[in-house]
């Protein structure tokens, strides 16, 4: 709004009795209520989109095996089914590996000074499985021990999950292998097997496929 006053009107205005000021003064509370006003306009700002944020939900252990004798498997098929085939040419040591530590967990890399290899090394899909696994062998007053984990060479057959990292084998004195290979199935591992010593050795050895 703008005061556009003719020399006659303002001249009207002022022989009324209303002086040049108190017009200059009307004129500036217009504006400044006019530029008030233009201020309190709210102006709308972007869109922001509603994006759905999927909770992951959490691992619910297995239910107890009632028994897990020497020498058999769960499930009941072969490692590469259950686990997925060795896949040396896609296998990035650097990309797919994890370094996995817990003070409860007696680690055979740790306290063998001639094992060259480091059993806290394993492909980065065991890892979930494991600390599920240290949770429930501590809760029950037991030492979890990892003998052997990711070995890109030696003992193991060429076809080994244990070249991936995929694989680990594991023993707990207070528990027994039975009563191992049973919380290793609970804590969700691909594969356990509770393998005898005339198998290769007395331990629980447990797989996992890659994952994503």
């Amino acid at each position: 709004m703008s005061l556009n006053l003719s020399n006659r009107q303002f001249g009207w205005l002022v022989g009324g009795g209303i002086s040049a000021v108190t017009v200059f003064l009307m004129g500036l509370l217009i504006v400044t209520v006019l530029t008030r006003r233009a201020q309190c306009v709210s102006v709308p700002g972007p869109e922001i989109p509603v994006v759905d944020v999927a909770v992951e939900k959490p691992f619910e252990l297995r239910p107890m095996p009632t028994s897990f004798r020497g020498n058999t498997y769960r499930p009941n098929i072969r490692e590469g089914e259950a686990s997925g085939s060795i896949d040396m040419g896609s296998f990035s040591p650097g990309k797919m590996l994890a370094y996995v530590d817990d003070p409860r967990v007696w680690w055979e890399s740790d306290n063998d000074v001639g094992d060259t290899e480091c059993d806290h090394s394993m492909h980065a899909a065991m890892e979930a499985p494991l600390r599920r696994l240290m949770d429930l062998v501590h809760e029950r007053d037991g030492t979890l021990e990892v003998h052997d984990a990711y070995r890109p060479a030696g003992i193991h057959n060429a076809k080994s999950l244990h070249r991936e990292g995929r694989a680990i084998d594991l023993t707990c004195d207070e528990l027994g292998l039975e009563e191992l290979a049973k919380l290793c199935w609970m804590a969700g591992f691909d594969w356990v097997f509770h393998e005898s010593k005339a198998r290769g050795g007395a331990h629980v050895h447990c797989s996992m496929k890659r994952g994503e």
